[in-house]
């Protein structure tokens, strides 16, 4: 499993509530009145990455499970398949590898459920709007942070450039040493 994450806060709380699922998922209210939820999301793989010359896309597949909580028990009623496609970009942040994903489209279909036939065209702008207020801040925040580059210790990149090409990122840079001298750092190139 490449990455799993149970979302149980949004921003609106009520998404995480039977209730204000009433009129996409008219049936999952029917059959949970009022309950609580919360919704599994499941990476199976690492994204398929394209990197080709000033730009960078990827296709992610996923599994979007939504359970109701009742009590002590987590119940899984519908799991949709998502496929999103968006564009990456990488930057260089200290001395690391960091990036960032802007998603451009997201094509959904039922996997499986346990309340019947779901309307896709009604759930898919719930699901786009969760994507991109929940879903992706928190894994732009995660790349952002980015991948450390091997340098030997001491060293540090200065005016670090990046190149894609066909499908490869090339990190250009000057290396500046850092020498510790009572407390105070020295750059020198």
């Amino acid at each position: 499993m490449f990455m799993h994450w149970i979302v149980d806060k949004l921003p609106e709380q009520s998404l995480l509530n039977t209730a204000g699922w009433r009129f996409i998922i008219p049936q999952l209210y029917k059959k949970y009145p009022n309950d609580d939820m919360n919704l599994n999301l499941s990476l199976s793989d690492p994204p398929d990455v394209q990197i080709s010359q000033q730009k960078i896309d990827a296709i992610v597949y996923a599994d979007f499970i939504l359970n109701v909580v009742e009590g002590v028990d987590t119940i899984p009623v519908a799991c949709i398949s998502l496929k999103i496609s968006g564009m990456g970009s990488v930057q260089i942040t200290g001395n690391n590898l960091a990036g960032n994903f802007k998603m451009d489209d997201l094509n959904m279909s039922l996997k499986w459920s346990k309340i019947g036939t779901l309307h896709m065209f009604l759930i898919q702008p719930v699901m786009w709007t969760l994507i991109e207020t929940v879903i992706l801040p928190y894994i732009n925040a995660r790349i952002g942070i980015g991948l450390p580059l091997p340098l030997i210790d001491g060293f540090m990149l200065r005016n670090a450039e990046i190149i894609t090409s066909y499908s490869r990122i090339t990190v250009c840079s000057d290396v500046a040493y850092q020498e510790s001298f009572d407390g105070a750092r020295i750059y020198t190139s």
